[in-house]
């Protein structure tokens, strides 16, 4: 074989290799269209038989009685809560549930450091060395502060996606597909990135963080 027929044969398997990608990366975005609508389905079912006994004073329901109110129409409930107390509840579960977040492993390494979330265009002049972007998504415009970021964490997911890319060419931890990320983590938020598993921990929020 000569020089000239190896460079097309590289080429070709650089070009297949190409196309392969995009195919997984659509895939992924097929799967987790598919995922949001089943969730959507069943949120709306939840409310339409919710729906039939708020009349009966739901707030007074505990988590129990609530989850049997849904399978037995007849079900009574035997005791009450406060409002209070059910406020108190969902808090506590709340920060349980932020301490700590699974998305998608797109570049790997470990990384900690303070959170700055980019909701606007107007907040990329805000990062700051050594803080963790989470955004929805980097975009092209976004790609001049990348390097000052200890890691990147994208609402949006998949390998393929501007972001992932970028971080593992500047060896920067990213992780992607964290749906709740801009929600769940604010400014000044201690993270702990881990790129490997795909695991951010939020451990402390830093007071008055701008």
């Amino acid at each position: 074989m000569s020089c000239q027929e190896n460079h097309f044969q590289t080429a070709a398997e650089i070009l297949e290799l190409g196309r392969h990608s995009f195919i997984l990366r659509d895939d992924d975005n097929v799967y987790l269209n598919r995922f949001k609508n089943a969730v959507e389905v069943c949120t709306d079912e939840l409310r339409r038989r919710v729906s039939a006994f708020i009349p009966d004073n739901i707030t007074d329901f505990s988590d129990a009685e609530l989850a049997e109110k849904l399978l037995n129409t007849d079900f009574t409930p035997s005791a009450k809560i406060t409002r209070t107390e059910s406020c108190q509840t969902n808090t506590t579960t709340r920060l349980v549930r932020k301490r700590q977040l699974l998305g998608q492993p797109a570049g790997p390494g470990f990384a900690s450091g303070l959170a700055r979330v980019l909701r606007s265009h107007e907040d990329i002049f805000e990062v700051k060395r050594g803080e963790i972007i989470v955004c929805d998504a980097i975009g092209p415009e976004m790609t001049l502060v990348v390097p000052l970021a200890a890691g990147i964490i994208e609402r949006r997911g998949g390998m393929l996606i501007h972001g992932a890319i970028i971080a593992r060419e500047y060896g920067i931890p990213c992780i992607t597909g964290i749906p709740s990320a801009t929600e769940d983590i604010n400014n000044g938020d201690q993270l702990s990135v881990d790129g490997y598993l795909g695991i951010v921990t939020v451990r402390t929020l830093k007071a008055n963080y701008v």
